[in-house]
């Protein structure tokens, strides 16, 4: 049984002279001028109780057809067939008021969603607990932060008796802890029954919580099936097509707007020095030099390291996902990344670095295999446990 169905799906945009994107109009509004195709014939369903991730590059169609399946806007040709209850953060975005408390806005976007009025004031403890807001429900939701005002409206989605939930890039949000919680409770509620389709530019995330992925690549389907087969070919193709520059004599691939740049990766040993290789279970700390040609707040930094014999990615960190600020960047400086105990037993690796906006939307700079270095053991195995032996 299916609780979307979406058949042969296009949405078209017109762009007004001199506007941007953000004076996008509608087919037919008076003074349209340049067509832009946000989907082209996107087909696909979603199970009772699947979860489907989205991904795809900036400007791929994911936003679109999220907002379309919450039905904020409708689709140029094709049909969407959506036949249970949605709950989504879109939705939810556009219900939401700045000058209306967080308690007025949760209690609206519950009405939104179908509850009555008593059913949404019966909610409010419930929303406010999750969402780690209690002190701060009586405020106007324009002094919440982004990541506030994001826990709100996740916290009101789940506790409306969702039966279909629509996410985009909420994992990006809060500390490592807060994530975790938002992780379990969407498993929960697949668990039970409840389908999901979830946007994220981060993989690891996506393998979390869904069955499935759909690959978007300029408003088309490029991909779909089981998430783990779908990330990974998503992963070799922007990998195969990256630009190759060499900062600072690193061989790389990269990609991204340049407006910080990631000048040079190193690996230092438990002596303070840069090394090529290191001996298994040591401390090591990864130094990410950057350039950053505009202030930016709250930039992401990412290391990820991958075997070379197999191409499996063992390590995956990010100063999102553990919950360490960035600050302001603004011209040079560094970013480390200490590993008290390096887990990896012995082999050769290779090493990825990025940074990204603060919500995941934009890419600074990526580099794939900012450099290779090998870990020294006698273990053969691939990953190196601490361990003890007895006899008795």
């Amino acid at each position: 049984m299916s609780d979307i169905e979406v058949i042969e799906v296009s949405k078209q945009y017109r762009i007004a002279p001199g506007g941007g994107p953000r004076r996008l109009r509608r087919l037919n509004q008076v003074g349209a001028r340049k067509e832009h195709w946000a989907l082209r014939d996107v087909s696909f369903e979603v199970g009772r109780g699947e979860s489907i991730g989205l991904l795809g590059k900036n400007g791929s169609g994911k936003s679109t057809l999220l907002r379309l399946l919450g039905g904020v806007t409708q689709p140029t040709s094709g049909e969407i067939r959506v036949k249970r209850k949605v709950s989504g953060l879109l939705t939810l975005g556009e219900a939401f008021h700045p000058l209306l408390s967080g308690e007025e806005n949760a209690i609206t976007g519950a009405i939104v969603a179908g509850l009555t009025r008593r059913q949404a004031l019966g909610r409010l403890t419930e929303i406010a607990a999750f969402a780690e807001l209690e002190d701060f429900m009586d405020q106007p939701l324009r002094t919440y932060s982004d990541g506030m005002r994001l826990r709100l409206a996740f916290a009101t989605a789940i506790n409306i008796e969702p039966e279909l939930l629509l996410i985009d890039e909420v994992l990006a949000v809060g500390d490592i802890r807060f994530r975790d919680k938002c992780m379990r409770r969407l498993n929960e509620l697949r668990e039970s029954g409840v389908s999901a389709v979830v946007a994220s530019h981060y993989m690891g995330q996506l393998k979390a919580v869904c069955d499935r992925a759909l690959w978007m690549a300029d408003g088309r389907v490029r991909a779909m099936g089981y998430v783990d087969e779908v990330v990974e070919r998503y992963e070799r193709a922007m990998e195969e097509t990256a630009p190759v520059r060499e900062p600072g004599g690193m061989a790389a691939k990269r990609f991204g707007t340049g407006d910080v740049e990631i000048v040079d990766v190193k690996l230092v040993n438990a002596a303070g020095t840069t090394s090529a290789t290191v001996p298994a279970g040591s401390s090591v700390t990864v130094v990410i030099e950057y350039m950053a040609h505009k202030e930016v707040a709250e930039a992401i930094f990412g290391v990820s390291v991958h075997s070379v014999a197999d191409g499996i990615r063992y390590l995956d960190f990010s100063t999102a996902a553990d919950g360490q600020s960035t600050g302001t960047l603004k011209g040079s400086g560094q970013v480390q990344l200490h590993l008290e105990r390096i887990a990896l037993a012995g082999g050769t690796y290779h090493l990825d670095a990025g940074v990204y906006e603060s919500d995941w939307e934009h890419t600074y700079d990526y580099l794939w295999q900012a450099l290779y270095f090998d870990v020294a053991s006698a273990d053969a195995g691939v990953i190196q446990q601490e361990r003890t032996w007895s006899m008795e």
